[in-house]
């Protein structure tokens, strides 16, 4: 499965910073050409770049903050967005909330005896929805990942296709027109894609500092949310498009 090799090579990549041709093919059992139409695709990508011989993996400001530096900027601000995301989830809601140091906060402030269903991938979301009396727990991803504290997994999409979803709160690394909800990692990228298909509600819970920004992977178009969740008002240009693309926006 191709889809399946392109991950498996950028993870191999990034574990060991460079590869030559050869040691890829050996490695993934393919030819030559299958490779480089490989390679091609992940420079195509920005995740890796030609060297002579072979690739190297691109380390630049595309690539995902580690977590723990990420979850104390705006600290205040993810937290009153937590809060206002909050309040949209109802009783037998089911709902995705995404991993990320924005969504951490929503079930802070979330009644701890309302019935309703939960879908994640995120470790500090199920960790908090353990407290919760009435909550259904669904965890997606077979594969832990430390640096954004979330479980990915290429199997994903066979278990959530089964979900009827009322909302999705997600993160972002960039808001913006072009580009709509983006963000860095090409696992957790394929997760995303599939969870704001399924949805009938898509809210997106970013700061001020990822609105008219764009990163590294598209997962879904602005115009295909229904809410936008910030700290402050939007640009005017990004504010006209949700007006007339229905978009409400809260902060």
């Amino acid at each position: 499965m191709k889809s399946k090799r392109i991950y498996e090579i950028e993870s191999f990549i990034k574990k060991n910073k460079t590869a030559s041709i050869d040691e890829l093919k050996d490695t993934f059992n393919v030819s030559v050409n299958t490779i480089r139409r490989d390679i091609n695709l992940l420079v195509d990508m920005n995740v890796v770049k030609k060297v002579y011989g072979g690739i190297e993996v691109i380390e630049d400001e595309y690539k995902a903050v580690d977590y723990q530096k990420r979850n104390v900027e705006n600290y205040q601000s993810k937290k009153h967005i937590g809060q206002l995301a909050a309040a949209h989830i109802e009783t037998n809601d089911i709902i995705y909330i995404d991993t990320g140091t924005t969504t951490i906060h929503v079930l802070d402030y979330v009644d701890k005896k309302l019935s309703f269903t939960i879908i994640t991938n995120s470790l500090d979301i199920m960790n908090k929805a353990s407290q919760f009396e009435n909550v259904t727990l669904f965890i997606i991803g077979e594969k832990y990942k430390p640096r954004t504290r979330s479980f990915i997994g290429i199997d994903t999409n066979i278990l959530l296709n089964k979900f009827n979803i009322n909302k999705c709160f997600m993160a972002a690394t960039g808001v913006n027109i072009p580009n709509g909800l983006s963000n860095s990692e090409m696992e957790e990228n394929l997760i995303k894609q599939l969870i704001t298909k399924k949805a009938r509600e898509t809210y997106v819970l970013a700061d001020n500092s990822k609105i008219g920004h764009s990163t590294l992977l598209t997962y879904c178009n602005l115009s295909d949310v229904d809410k936008i969740i910030t700290n402050k008002v939007l640009p005017q240009e990004i504010q006209q498009f949700c007006d007339e693309n229905d978009i409400k926006v809260l902060y």
